[in-house]
C-alpha cells in the first residue's frame, strides 16, 4: 500500500495581524511552537482561517517563509497558493518550492469560475511550474463551485497532482473521490465536523480550523482512531463539534483568535473587513467555552 503525502491533523492555521493590517511574525511564530508542541502532525498555510485571500502577495509569501522556517525538521508544511488568477498562483506555488514546502494547494478559481477545459489548464500550469506534490482544493461555500468527484476524476490526469483537501462537508462526495480516483491520491478532509466519518471512509488527514484553538482534542480524536478506539474517538468528535458550533457563532477567524487570547496564545488581530469580536461577545465566548470544559 503506497503511503499517503500526509496524515493526522494539520491545523489551518491562523494568521496574526496588528491593527494596521500587518502580520506580527512574532506572534507567528510564537503560534507555530504552540501547535507543534501539541503534537500537531503538519500545517497548511494561508488558507481560508489564515485570510490567504486577504493578503498582499508579499504577505503570503512571507507567511509562508515563516511557518516552513519554524516548522522545519518538525513537521510539514502545505502552502495554499490558490488565487483568483493563475499568473499568480504559479508564482505563489514557485516560491513555495523556493523554500522548501513540503506541497502546494491551490483553491478553485473563484469569483471569476472558468470552465473545465479552463479549470484543467488552471491546475496543469500551477502543477507543471513546480516539482513538489499540488492539491486541489474545493470549499464551495466559499467559492460557489463544487469540484465534482467526477471533475477530480479528469484532474488526477495531470501527473503532479496528488491530492485533495475537500472542506465540502459532504461525507458521500468524500468517499466517491476515495472509491473512484484512477491513481493513488492523498485525501484530506477540510470539514471538522465529519472527521471522524471521514477517517472510517479512508481519508489520510484533516486540515482544521479548529485545531487552532484546541489542537489536543483533534490530536487525541486521531490518535485514538488510529488505536481502534472508536467509542473515545466518538466522544472526542461530539466535543470538537460543540467547539465549532460556539466558534462559528459569530464569525469564525474572529472567534477563533479570541478563544486563543482567552487561553493565554496572543492571536494578533483579523485583517480588514473582518472585524474583532466584542468585549461582550469575548465574554459570551468565554462563558461557552467553560461550559464546555475548555477554559484553559
Amino acid at each position: 500500500m503506497v503511503k499517503p503525502l500526509f496524515e493526522g491533523i494539520l491545523p489551518a492555521i491562523i494568521t496574526p495581524f496588528d491593527a494596521e493590517g500587518n502580520v506580527d511574525f512574532d506572534l507567528l511564530r510564537d503560534i507555530v511552537r504552540f501547535q507543534i508542541e501539541k503534537g500537531v502532525h503538519g500545517f497548511f498555510v494561508c488558507g481560508t482561517v489564515g485570510e490567504g485571500p486577504l493578503m498582499s502577495i508579499e504577505q503570503r509569501k512571507s507567511v509562508a517563509e515563516a511557518v516552513v522556517r519554524e516548522a522545519k525538521g518538525k513537521v510539514p508544511v502545505i502552502v495554499h497558493v490558490g488565487t483568483t488568477n493563475t499568473a499568480e498562483s504559479v508564482e505563489l506555488a514557485k516560491h513555495a518550492e523556493s523554500i522548501e514546502a513540503n506541497a502546494v494547494g491551490a483553491v478553485t478559481p473563484y469569483f471569476f469560475k472558468p470552465d473545465l477545459e479552463g479549470l484543467i489548464m488552471h491546475y496543469r500550469l500551477i502543477s507543471e511550474a513546480v516539482r513538489v506534490p499540488t492539491f486541489v482544493y474545493n470549499i464551495p461555500q466559499q467559492t460557489g463551485f463544487n469540484l465534482t468527484p467526477e471533475i477530480f476524476r479528469k484532474l488526477c490526469s495531470i501527473e503532479n497532482i496528488h491530492g485533495i483537501k475537500d472542506s465540502s462537508g459532504s461525507l458521500s462526495q468524500i468517499q466517491e473521490i476515495i472509491e473512484t480516483a484512477p491513481k493513488h491520491v492523498t485525501v484530506i478532509n477540510g470539514a471538522d465536523d465529519i472527521l471522524l466519518a471521514a477517517l472510517l471512509v479512508g481519508v489520510n488527514a484533516e486540515i482544521s480550523g479548529v485545531a487552532n484553538v484546541a489542537p489536543e482534542i483533534l490530536v487525541e480524536l486521531y490518535e485514538n482512531f488510529r488505536e481502534g478506539n472508536y467509542k473515545k474517538a466518538l466522544e472526542l468528535q461530539r466535543k470538537t463539534n460543540v467547539l465549532r458550533r460556539i466558534l462559528y457563532e459569530w464569525s469564525s477567524i474572529p472567534s477563533i483568535k479570541a478563544a486563543l487570547e482567552l487561553r493565554g496564545i496572543k492571536a494578533g488581530m483579523p485583517k480588514k473587513p473582518l472585524r474583532p469580536l466584542k468585549q461582550e461577545e469575548i465574554s459570551r465566548l468565554k462563558d461557552k467555552l467553560k461550559a464546555l470544559g475548555l477554559f484553559w
